[in-house]
């Protein structure tokens, strides 16, 4: 609701100015993120792709360590 006190300064975005002096654009009615019940199927392949590739990741390290201190 606007404040009787508020006024339009621009109207293209909409800018509001009110008794603070600070031009704020007014709330949005709804908000337009709605996220997704869950994963996709592409999604849950892609991250169980990255565990792999994470694993792969600590086995070179751990033999470039092994490697460094042998």
């Amino acid at each position: 609701m606007a404040d009787e006190r508020e006024r339009e300064v621009q109207h293209e975005p909409q800018v509001l100015q009110g008794e603070d002096d600070l031009p704020r654009q007014p709330a949005p009615p709804l908000d337009p993120y709605t996220p997704e019940p869950g994963p996709g199927p592409g999604e849950r392949k892609a991250f169980v792709a990255m565990r792999w590739a994470w694993l792969v990741l600590i086995v070179v390290i751990a033999i470039v360590l092994w490697a460094l201190v042998r």
